[in-house]
């Protein structure tokens, strides 16, 4: 791509054709302001905030979120005219504003409050009374929507539009009278709805589930990975006082670029739960650690066949590799099934990544729902087609949301047939057409599809094609668990002894199990009657690591501390070897990591975890009030 030569305020700056001025600034640090600009959406120009001047230009301050830098073009973001226009903008901004930001949940972290001092008049001019809508809004059971805080950036109803082809937000009214509101006035239904509250650059739109929580300067700040599905999306935990209070967004480019499911940002509250199992039981009452693990080694010991293994869908790497231990030694035999995984078996060679669909020509989605199976990889779909011009090509035998795209191909077959349609498309004419790579994703069709032949074909088509594959992994760490050998498919029918790991089995307690070992962090109906009760952590305490369905290794950083007497699931595997006859001793994750990525390559990353602390964020600071 052709790059193009500029200054900004005396500094020249690179940057490749086609970039906005307000991105070209950014490379030299200088601070444009915006709030309906956001680097993920289409530019509009609707705000006015980022009013600069420029020559060859017009004689008056012109939008930076829309205009293209041009060779030899000159910025001055500091002009009189400039730094006027900003401030009168802001102006207009406040004239129905509430002044309530310390009721707020966005003060402390508000644009619209920063812009203000750094870019706004000292002093106010309004006096007259304040325009009045009634709230807060229920959105959703999730989002709230203050109307009188709203500054019409239109970032959420664009991003409904844009990204998510949902299409839920819509604005009523004409003028000063305008606002933001659902079609219909219907609750919000997309599972990608929670964005608009990190896009929201005012405090218009919140979360039900933190309202009035806390504040951004009385919580720590976590950088972690989403535990709820194959994804890996990067996310922030927020703490405060030892409990879980918020999840919001991390963007990385290559995953999920800023961009998190519903599931992972609200699906938190049971980290706080007062029911929570903080000590281990037997029959029912009370014991240590060591008589806890030495009743359920005694009762699991020499089981084989008749032991059940019941493990979570959020298995770290690190807990599969002792487990394998464990299933090599004095667990062999037993029968082990993983919760929420699918019957899809460890991909041989390359597969495609992520944000290598960006760039595909064809995407040929196979027998998945992708928005509910691995949504964020459902919004990638959704930009290469919307906004790279890829053609889809899906092969379900439902209807589906990519089917909003008016140029989807949906085959629509029959249950176990889809192995078939995709060899029918060796000879579809987008296929053949040349022009760039394919994308082949496929899952498992919730079990009604033969999975090998179904894999083989995908396989063949994308040799045939030149495209890529890539499995859709649905349990968090199915593809970490399938390269260590813990991610088991056997039916429970018929075992005498069960430990259940994490929810219980979703087929239910077999009714054969006469000694029951529940391992969770919640009491459950299920687990009523289990000879043993284990406290397990949750997400939010977890050290270690996931694979992600496109094989790169995450590292978790837990933002809350694990008390005793928790103990960490290593731990408690560490020991339970031990009570096992097993010789296991590790100090501490770091050991197992190293043993792990020398026992498997797919793990080889263990070896090198990257540092806890993150890139310090440069500080843009504007310039003084006009």
């Amino acid at each position: 791509m052709p790059e193009v030569n500029l200054t900004i305020d005396g500094h020249k700056v690179t940057v490749p054709a086609g970039t906005l001025v307000v991105e070209a600034a950014k490379r030299v640090g200088i601070e444009i302001p915006v709030f309906c600009y956001h680097h993920k959406l289409d530019p509009v120009g609707a705000c006015r905030l980022c009013l600069v001047d420029f020559s060859p230009g017009p004689p008056r301050p012109q939008t930076a979120c829309t205009t293209p830098v041009a060779e030899g073009m000159v910025v001055r973001t500091q002009t009189a005219s400039a730094v006027q226009a900003r401030a009168d903008i802001l102006e207009f901004e406040l004239v129905n504003h509430p002044l309530d930001c310390p009721v707020c949940d966005k003060g402390g972290e508000c644009p619209l409050q920063d812009f203000t001092f750094r870019h706004g008049y000292p002093i106010s001019r309004i006096d007259s009374p304040r325009l009045h809508f009634k709230k807060p809004i229920p959105l959703s059971e999730n989002i709230a929507l203050d109307r009188e805080r709203c500054v019409l950036c239109y970032r959420c109803t664009r991003y409904y539009d844009e990204i998510t082809w949902k299409q839920e937000l819509t604005t009523g009214q004409r003028g000063v009278q305008s606002y933001i509101t659902s079609e219909f006035d219907q609750p919000l239904q997309s599972i990608f709805s929670g964005n608009i509250i990190d896009l929201c650059p005012v405090g218009a739109l919140t979360s039900r589930v933190w309202r009035f929580e806390s504040r951004p300067w009385d919580m720590e700040h976590t950088a972690s990975i989403c535990s709820k599905c194959s994804v890996g999306c990067n996310v922030t935990m927020w703490q405060r006082r030892g409990q879980l209070v918020r999840v919001t967004s991390r963007e990385n480019g290559d995953i999920d670029e800023g961009w998190i499911c519903d599931r992972g940002r609200f699906d938190y509250t049971d980290v706080n739960d007062p029911a929570r199992l903080r000590t281990p039981r037997i029959r029912g009452a009370r014991a240590t650690w060591a008589d806890a693990l030495t009743a359920v080694a005694n009762g699991i010991k020499g089981k084989k066949a008749k032991l059940g293994i019941s493990l979570p869908q959020d298995i770290t790497n690190e807990e599969a590799f002792l487990f394998r231990r464990l299933l090599d030694g004095p667990l062999r035999g037993a029968r082990v099934k993983m919760h929420g995984r699918t019957a899809l078996p460890l991909p041989l060679g390359e597969t495609l990544r992520i944000k290598e669909i960006d760039d595909a020509r064809v995407i040929v989605v196979v027998a998945s729902d992708t928005e509910n199976d691995v949504p964020i990889v459902n919004l990638r779909i959704k930009k290469a087609v919307s906004k790279r011009g890829a053609r889809l090509i899906v092969i379900h035998s439902d209807g589906v949301d990519l089917d909003r795209d008016p140029h989807t191909i949906h085959i629509r077959n029959t249950a176990g047939s889809a192995a078939a349609e995709v060899r029918k498309l060796m000879s579809h004419e987008l296929l053949k057409a040349p022009g760039g790579p394919v994308a082949i994703l496929y899952g498992d069709g919730h079990g009604s599809e033969e999975i090998v032949d179904l894999a083989k074909s995908c396989r063949e088509l994308a040799d045939a094609v030149g495209g890529k594959i890539m499995p859709l992994y649905r349990a968090t760490n199915e593809r970490g668990a399938l390269a260590a050998g813990v991610a088991g498919w056997d039916p429970l029918d018929g075992v005498d002894t069960l430990l259940s790991w994490g929810p219980p089995p979703t087929a239910g307690i077999p009714k054969s199990v006469k000694f029951l070992v529940a391992w969770d962090h919640l009491p459950r109906p299920q687990n009523e009657k289990a000879a043993v009760v284990l406290p397990a952590t949750t997400f939010a305490q977890r050290q270690g690591s996931y694979t992600n369905l496109e094989g790169t290794v995450q590292f978790l950083r837990p933002p809350i501390e694990v008390d005793p007497p928790m103990k960490e699931a290593w731990e408690v595997l560490t020991e339970l070897g031990l009570a096992l006859g097993m010789k296991v001793d590790y100090p501490g994750v770091f050991a197992i990591q190293r043993e792990a990525a020398a026992a498997f390559p797919a793990l080889a990353a263990l070896a090198q975890p990257p540092s806890a602390e993150p890139e310090p964020e440069p500080v843009l600071i504007g310039p003084a009030h006009p």
